[in-house]
C-alpha cells in the first residue's frame, strides 16, 4: 500500500507540472519578437521579392499546420508558432525579410514556449528551415 501511495503521488506530481507548463506555455506571446530579434538567426537568400516570399511562406505554415501569431506586412514580418505537444516545447517562428545587395534575406529564428534547452530547438529550427526552403525552391521554379 506504501509503494502505491509513493507512486500515486509522483504521477500527480507529474500531471501537475505538465498542466503548469501548459497553462505557462499558452500565455507566451511572441509580440516582443516584432521589435526585437532572437540572437541565433538563421540565413536564407532568395531572388524572389518579399511579397512572394510572404505568400510561399503562409502557404508553407498552412500546408505544415502552423498557427500565424503576428502578420506584419508593412515591415515584412511574420511569426509562426507551433503548439506545445507531448515530445515537443512548442516553438515561435519569427521571419524577417529585407532586401540586401539585390537578393531577398529571410532570417528565421526559433523561441521555445517553455524550454529551450538541450538540441531540441536547434534541430526543430532546422527542419523548419528545410520547409520554407523546400517552399522557396518550389516557388522560384513556377
Amino acid at each position: 500500500m506504501e509503494i502505491f501511495m509513493v507512486n500515486f503521488f509522483l504521477l500527480f506530481v507529474i500531471v501537475i507540472f505538465f498542466l503548469v507548463i501548459i497553462v505557462f506555455s499558452a500565455m507566451r506571446s511572441s509580440g516582443k519578437m516584432l521589435t526585437k530579434k532572437p540572437k541565433n538567426l538563421t540565413q536564407i537568400y532568395s531572388q524572389l521579392e518579399p511579397e512572394i516570399i510572404l505568400k510561399s511562406i503562409i502557404k508553407f505554415a498552412r500546408i505544415s499546420k502552423y498557427e500565424i501569431d503576428h502578420f506584419d506586412e508593412e515591415n515584412n514580418i511574420i511569426i509562426l508558432s507551433k503548439a506545445i505537444g507531448f515530445f515537443d516545447y512548442g516553438f515561435f517562428f519569427p521571419i524577417y525579410i529585407s532586401i540586401e545587395n539585390s537578393r531577398t534575406l529571410i532570417e528565421i529564428g526559433i523561441k521555445s514556449k517553455v524550454l529551450q534547452l538541450g538540441p531540441i530547438p536547434e534541430r526543430t529550427l532546422e527542419r523548419f528551415v528545410t520547409g520554407i526552403k523546400t517552399s522557396l525552391y518550389l516557388k522560384e521554379r513556377e
